[in-house]
């Protein structure tokens, strides 16, 4: 039977798989309205940020066969077997098969495969006979064990190797084999590196460090609260990530991310208005902004009220009224449109202001729900 916290991880993972991203954003049903709007005023902050994001990564598809006990392949007189990596978290392996017996490839979830620089992990076990001058050609699903050194696509090679770290998961793997390659190879990384935020984020961070691996690494930011979830279940902690201020207010302003997220921090419904007033009054200096985000994605009639107050005050510090005006579109109401098209006229000599007001009002029209 599996426990409240799977069905969500499950839930989530198999939406990002899925690509039903924006259906959901239009439908999911908001938190009760808070009995009232506080007025707030927070202090300095950073500068402040954009809203970013991209498609995640796909997980390649999974070798369609018998599960066997973890024994090995080794090659026998007539036999040729390659392995290549094919991309991010794929390798083939190919198998010709010119001896007069047949050939049984093996290989259980958590093999090692390497080549000079780099070494990746089997994900799920691999079980298929090569008959007398037959071939085979067969894509395994793996994930990286590092995260440097990612630059090349080079020929690997099978070893007798095994990382201890792994076993908890790759046990867990073989109970949940449909979590995305991408949340596990970001659960790989955290494992063994304890890897920072900034390797996965897609959304910008103030402070991010440029990363060897590029965007080899990087996912949605529900992918990376599935895995933190995913580590918690098999009893491993990421100290790097978990902590993240930036990334719990990214993942609970993100659709995709905001239920599993909930369950992760321990943020009920009824407690929610109570957390994104906490960000705006005592939030991490360089994300509480993004609180206006939050409430107005999931109390839109709060922000009907109080998102216009903000923009227009001047004793507000710039970077809150230009994200309140971001804000009104995250609202997905018809009624913003004018109010944006007022907050336009109001704010026409302040063009740092009302250049953000276009975009706005494009990001609206293309995201209301009969837009569909």
């Amino acid at each position: 039977m599996l426990t409240q916290k799977q069905k969500i991880l499950t839930a989530s993972v198999l939406a990002v798989a899925a690509g039903v991203g924006l259906y959901f954003q239009l439908r999911t049903p908001v938190p009760p309205r808070p009995a009232s709007v506080e007025a707030v005023m927070p202090a300095d902050m950073l500068k402040a940020l954009a809203d970013a994001g991209k498609n995640g990564d796909k997980m390649p598809a999974a070798p369609k066969v018998k599960r066997v006990a973890p024994a090995e392949a080794k090659p026998g007189a007539g036999t040729e077997i390659t392995f290549k990596r094919t991309g991010a978290n794929a390798l083939q392996v190919k198998v010709a098969n010119t001896g007069a017996q047949p050939y049984a490839l093996r290989y259980s979830a958590g093999a090692i495969f390497e080549d000079d620089r780099s070494g990746m992990v089997l994900l799920k076990p691999v079980a298929a006979t090569v008959e007398p001058g037959g071939t085979l050609e067969q894509e395994l699903v793996v994930a990286m064990l590092s995260s440097e050194k990612q630059e090349g696509r080079g020929t690997f090679r099978d070893t007798t190797k095994t990382q201890p770290k792994l076993e908890s998961l790759m046990k867990h793997l073989d109970l949940h084999p449909e979590i995305p390659v991408g949340v596990v190879q970001t659960a790989v990384l955290a494992i063994l590196e304890d890897a920072p935020l900034d390797l996965f984020a897609q959304f910008p961070m103030p402070k991010a460090a440029a990363t060897p691996a590029g965007e080899v690494f990087k996912v949605e930011t529900c992918q990376i609260i599935a895995a933190l979830q995913l580590l918690r279940d098999i009893g491993v902690d990421s100290a790097a990530m978990s902590q993240d201020p930036q990334l719990k207010i990214e993942a609970m302003i993100d659709l995709k991310a905001h239920e599993i997220a909930k369950q992760y921090y321990g943020i009920s419904t009824a407690a929610e208005w109570g957390y994104w007033r906490h960000e705006l009054l005592a939030g991490d200096p360089s994300t509480r902004h993004y609180a206006l985000y939050g409430i107005a994605r999931y109390y839109p009639e709060v922000a009907m009220v109080m998102m216009p107050r903000w923009a227009r005050e001047t004793r507000t510090l710039p970077h809150y009224r230009r994200a309140a005006i971001g804000a009104l579109a995250l609202t997905q109401k018809s009624s913003a449109k004018p109010v944006l098209q007022d907050l336009g006229r109001d704010l026409a000599r302040e063009t740092d202001l009302a250049q953000r007001v276009e975009p706005a009002l494009r990001y609206l029209e293309q995201n209301l729900p009969n837009a569909l």
